[in-house]
């Protein structure tokens, strides 16, 4: 029986969205219905989902959170919960897997997947758990339920996205739907190659359940037409990097707020010269951020 031990952060708080404090090692878990047999959820991190079909459930990502989170999605459907899709490999996406049966995941994602951020040194997040490799075209058939997988590797090394025709939703981890708008890792070009590879099948879904929240499906069309305004010639803003949220302080007290980012697990700042090079298109209602080098592949 696999049992992750979060003791030795006993000490370390988490502020919830209410204001209230709940230390690090005690399991938190919420959800939210969304559609008909699927969940959003919440322990730490970004959200992670469970869909049902009629035959068993699959878990799409896993937060950081403490706690058996197989075990906490069990209660809410009577399908079996037996393994986990992730969509790409961080660690708030990944850091749960050894609770299931098997982590499917691409083969970019495989020798990065749950390698811990430096917020939870100290805790033993096992890695030898079970991997079936998947690409793009790969089909889970969950019983009267099927979630089709496109390869979109742009936020992260073999980012994954699965589509669910049934509930017309589309699964798609951080390539997607990130608060301070799009930062492309990759050229313009090769971004705006996956919008349309999505946008072929915008007739097939309303809605894109991404790790920071729920959105709704046009926001592919409007970064293909921002993608498309950039690749015309046209340049945006110089950017410039949005201050972190302050944390609370309290004397001899650690305290992280649930689902940010701690300041200790952020990469590196860009270097001066890639910070002089990097622009924000705002245009159609979305943001774009990407590095004028690396317009075309």
């Amino acid at each position: 029986m696999i049992n992750i031990d979060f003791s030795s952060k006993h000490d370390i708080m988490i502020e919830n969205e209410d204001g209230t404090l709940t230390p690090m090692d005690e399991p938190y878990f919420v959800s939210e219905k969304i559609a008909p047999g699927t969940w959003k959820n919440l322990s730490d991190g970004d959200y992670f989902y469970l869909v049902e079909g009629d035959n068993e459930a699959l878990a799409i990502d896993s937060g950081y959170g403490c706690g058996n989170v197989r075990e906490y999605l069990q209660t809410l459907t009577d399908k079996p919960v037996k393994n986990i899709a992730n969509t790409h490999d961080h660690f708030d996406h990944t850091a749960n897997n050894a609770y299931f049966d098997c982590a499917f995941m691409s083969a970019e994602t495989k020798p990065l997947a749950t390698m811990p951020f430096k917020s939870f040194e100290g805790i033993d997040f096992p890695r030898d758990y079970k991997i079936q490799v998947i690409d793009e075209g790969y089909v889970f058939h969950l019983g009267n339920r099927d979630l089709l997988t496109f390869k979109i590797p742009d936020h992260a090394a073999g980012s994954l996205a699965f589509l669910d025709k049934k509930e017309r939703i589309l699964f798609s981890g951080d390539e997607i739907g990130m608060p301070m708008g799009k930062m492309l890792n990759g050229s313009v070009e090769k971004f705006e190659g996956f919008m349309k590879k999505l946008a072929a099948h915008r007739h097939e879904f309303d809605t894109i359940c991404a790790g920071f929240g729920v959105l709704k499906g046009d926001i592919i069309d409007k970064y293909l037409e921002n993608l498309r305004y950039i690749l015309a010639g046209n340049e945006g803003k110089p950017y410039l990097k949005p201050a972190f949220p302050e944390f609370k302080e309290r004397p001899g007290q650690i305290i992280f707020k649930r689902r940010m980012p701690r300041p200790c697990d952020m990469p590196k700042e860009q270097d001066e010269e890639t910070k002089k090079h990097l622009r924000v298109m705002e245009y159609v209602g979305c943001r774009v951020i990407y590095d004028i080098r690396k317009i075309c592949e």
